[in-house]
């Protein structure tokens, strides 16, 4: 398998537990829909700035 593979399969698992977990956090009344849908914008922005390459100087 290669490393994009492993990649791809990291991500797709990481993103159907976070899927999961917001899912049951709505459901047990912990979180509202807007609350996960803010989670979730906030969660997009730390993934996109930890995947961003790092200035080399």
């Amino acid at each position: 398998m290669g490393d994009g593979q492993a990649r791809y399969e990291w991500s797709t698992r990481f993103a159907r537990s976070v899927a999961e977990e917001i899912r049951g956090g709505v459901a047990t009344g912990i979180l509202t829909w807007a609350e996960a849908d803010l989670l979730l914008a906030r969660l997009r922005i730390v993934v996109e700035q930890a995947l961003e390459p790092s200035p080399v100087g």
